[in-house]
């Protein structure tokens, strides 16, 4: 459990998961690096994406397979302890969502 938390407080790991577990389908590096680039958070090259996604894959969180092209190309997908992350991670994202809009909404009824 230590691994998770410690790979987690990585800046690179969250934003992976967000970007696997929006994906139905599995998902290359290219694809993963421009979901993470569009999303407007911290942007990630390919190198860090691809360490980061053996660290992911090492502690069980994200599953890489080869698909066959001229050149194989690794594809990644959440496992299923990966999904259960990711749902709570959505719930904690939604909380901090709501705190936001909530002090927003503090903030301009103090100003009147």
């Amino acid at each position: 459990m230590t691994e998770i938390f410690s790979q987690l407080g990585r800046a690179c790991s969250i934003p992976l998961i967000f970007a696997l577990g929006e994906r139905s389908y599995n998902i290359d590096v290219r694809e993963l690096q421009e979901s993470i680039d569009s999303s407007g958070g911290r942007k990630l090259n390919e190198s860090t994406i691809s360490r980061c996604l053996s660290d992911l894959v090492e502690i069980g969180l994200v599953e890489g397979t080869m698909r066959a092209h001229s050149a194989p190309v690794a594809e990644y997908c959440l496992t299923s302890t990966g999904q259960q992350i990711y749902r709570h991670l959505l719930q904690i994202r939604h909380l901090a969502e709501r705190a936001n809009n909530e002090e927003t909404l503090l903030d301009s009824m103090s100003a009147c």
